[in-house]
């Protein structure tokens, strides 16, 4: 990216995005939705009271409320102050909840992963929530899996610290893809939606990796695998999402590690390329230099340029997890988000600098009406200091500075209330709305 938000959209390591001083920039996240009305703090507290209750829907309206708030608002200080009751209160919801409770407190899982800015909670918050998607992501549970793959990703991605947690939760992922049944599922509508889900969230994840820190074994069938399931699929969300797939392990390299093949680097890149233009050459817009099709996206007043197919799928799973108006306000919110994509909000108050001098004042310049000096006059002032002052420029010295109406004093409160907009400014922020 480049221009508003620029570079790669990779994290060393498994990439996490969050801060290691969790009083960092505290109040900057406590900026409010343009499209939300602000909830009091005190409803968050009720809502998360609500969470023990022992009936169901009550708890099911309670998440409902909370992932409103937190897709809308970014809640900091609430989260830091609240995490361990958030935390544990959701991973019972989806050990012992409903269906629906499962989803939704999966999802605010998710949220909570991509608002805690300390690090410590945010590694507990994967090392318990990981180990619950694991053992929950079976293939009975179909109705829950868009969700569970969703809070899955969010988590990893926030909260991993290292590769090889990201190549687990990917794992988790890569098992569950192929226990659908092969590629040939056209005639399952919701084993079609599971499956584009999956590989989406498995692109995602193995987007934030470099080629050389992608483990040399786990991933040796998946350029055959989306090979065939380009062939095998008519459908335009498998074949999209198989092609972003693949276009993704072209750009990030090491494609032996992808593949069964003992073939050349370049000659399995051919391939690939021969394959997705046989099968629909108009899908992607792809050259022969592999180079990204370069697009940009509205984020409030300004625009994300997006340059590479790890960007562009971190982007369009974010968007599709926060929602169109959740991904604004956290993009222009939320600094854990907006360093994924290196994104400057240049119109809000966290970045926009005030260049104020550290003092002003007000000078007046004005001229009297004065007779012409004669020779004689400018002789003897060379010679003496003249302080006299006659009563009219005594007058004209009073009107000029005393008076409460005088230039002068106009021009102090004016400067005052230059100052004072400027110090607000600089402490409440502003809002700003997409055109």
């Amino acid at each position: 990216m480049d221009g508003a938000g620029s570079g790669r959209a990779r994290k060393d390591g498994g990439g996490s995005a969050h801060w290691d001083d969790a009083d960092a920039d505290a109040g900057e996240g406590e900026v409010a939705a343009k499209r939300a009305p602000s909830v009091p703090m005190p409803a968050l507290g009720c809502h998360l009271e609500e969470l023990f209750k022992k009936k169901g829907s009550v708890r099911e309206d309670a998440l409902t409320s909370i992932i409103q708030i937190f897709s809308h608002q970014i809640k900091h200080e609430f989260v830091e102050d609240n995490f361990a009751t958030l935390l544990y209160r959701f991973l019972n919801c989806v050990k012992n909840g409903s269906p629906k409770e499962v989803a939704l407190a999966s999802r605010a899982i998710g949220l909570l992963a991509m608002t805690t800015k300390c690090r410590d909670k945010a590694r507990e918050l994967y090392e318990e929530s990981v180990s619950l998607f694991s053992k929950a992501l079976k293939p009975h549970a179909k109705k829950l899996y868009n969700e569970m793959t969703n809070s899955l990703v969010v988590v990893t991605y926030f909260c991993a610290d290292a590769s090889v947690e990201t190549e687990k939760s990917m794992q988790i992922l890569w098992d569950f893809i192929h226990q659908q049944g092969g590629t040939n599922i056209s005639k399952d509508a919701d084993a079609l939606s599971i499956l584009v889900a999956a590989i989406s969230a498995w692109s995602c994840l193995l987007s934030t990796l470099d080629g050389w820190r992608v483990d040399s074994k786990l991933w040796k069938g998946a350029i055959p695998y989306f090979l065939s399931l380009l062939k095998t699929n008519n459908i335009e969300a498998v074949q999209l999402v198989a092609c972003e797939a693949l276009f993704l392990i072209l750009e990030i390299g090491s494609l032996r590690k992808f593949s069964d093949e003992t073939e050349a680097c370049d000659d399995i890149a051919k391939l690939v390329r021969s394959t997705v233009c046989s099968i629909n050459p108009t899908i992607i817009k792809y050259s022969e230099e592999d180079k990204f099709p370069k697009k940009s996206i509205a984020v409030g007043r300004q625009r994300v340029n997006l340059s590479t197919w790890s960007e562009s799928i971190q982007l369009n799973f974010f968007k599709q997890f926060l929602g169109k108006d959740g991904f604004i306000t956290h993009m222009l919110g939320n600094k854990l988000l907006r360093d994924v994509f290196e994104f400057v909000n240049q119109e809000g108050p966290s970045n926009t600098r005030l260049d104020v001098p550290e003092r002003e004042e007000v000078v007046k310049h004005y001229l009297l009406p004065v007779r012409k000096p004669k020779a004689r006059d400018k002789a003897r002032s060379k010679e003496i200091d003249l302080s006299f002052s006659s009563s009219k420029e005594k007058l004209v010295d009073q009107r000029m500075n005393k008076s409460a109406n005088s230039a002068k004093n106009k021009a102090r409160t004016q400067l005052l209330n230059k100052n004072r907009t400027l110090s607000e400014e600089r402490n409440i922020g502003h809002f700003i709305s997409e055109d």
